[in-house]
Order: C-alpha cells, then sequence, then structure tokens
C-alpha cells in the first residue's frame, strides 16, 4: 500500500513492515500525490518509530468514508478531498506529541533520558490504494 506514490514522495518517507509513514507536516503533500496519482486516499494513524518498536497512537487517525458504487476518479477525489478535511480535524483536537508522550510515556521518556526528542520519532502512516488494491479489499 502507497508503494503507487511518486518517488519523490516515498524517499520522505520512513518504511517499516509493510508501512510508509511521513512527518505530520508531510501529510498533505501525500494525500495531494496521491490524488495526483490516481490513488485512493485510505488513511492512517500517528505512531511513533522508535528504534525498538513501534507506539501505534490507533486512536488518531484518519479515515475517510468511501462509497464503491461511484467512478473510481470520483472515488479519488472525495477521498482526498474528506482525507485532507479530517486531518486537520485531527489536528485540530489532538495535541499530537502530548498523545504519544501521556500514551507511552516510558518509551519516550527513555528517549529523553538519553537527549533524543520524541517529536523527531513522531510520525503517521498514510495508506494510498490503487484501483486493483481497493477492489481486492471489496467484501
Amino acid at each position: 500500500m502507497s508503494k503507487g506514490l511518486p518517488n519523490h514522495i516515498l524517499e520522505r518517507a520512513s518504511f517499516r513492515g509493510n508501512e510508509y509513514a511521513w512527518r505530520i507536516d508531510d501529510i498533505p503533500l501525500v494525500i495531494e500525490a496521491a490524488r495526483a496519482a490516481n490513488l485512493l486516499n485510505f488513511g492512517g494513524q500517528l505512531q511513533f518509530r522508535i528504534p525498538d518498536g513501534t507506539c501505534e497512537c490507533y486512536w488518531v487517525s484518519v479515515c475517510p468514508e468511501v462509497e464503491r458504487n461511484r467512478p473510481w476518479n470520483e472515488i479519488v477525489r472525495h477521498a482526498a478531498d474528506e482525507s485532507r478535511r479530517l486531518f486537520d480535524e485531527l489536528k485540530s483536537r489532538f495535541d499530537f506529541l502530548a498523545e504519544g508522550l501521556s500514551s507511552f510515556a516510558p518509551h519516550l521518556s527513555a528517549l529523553k533520558a538519553q537527549g533524543a526528542h520524541p517529536a523527531d520519532y513522531m510520525c503517521f502512516v498514510w495508506d494510498a490504494l490503487s484501483e486493483e488494491e481497493w477492489n481486492a479489499l471489496a467484501p
């Protein structure tokens, strides 16, 4: 997922397991790149990718509603618009760094004790699906 994004966008990402994640400020660029590549913005969630694991804030997430009975280009356009709106709304509702610090205090405090800043490990996983990938998810 997200493999169809342009190289200049993928190069900005962290890749771990099967997931691409970007810095928070890059997500609007990812959303627009997915739209331009005719990919469905499927959403994602906040993570802290620390050296010895991943702290996932699954409750800080974006998942646009998508209607299957529309032409693909309309689905792509709607999902991009909705993703951007939901992401902006999420940023206004949550302090992303505070969510990580309160939920994963032992892990992120250990980083701070080593002189690192937890914000440097904060990212947002984002999935962008091709039409074939989307159809493979059909119930």
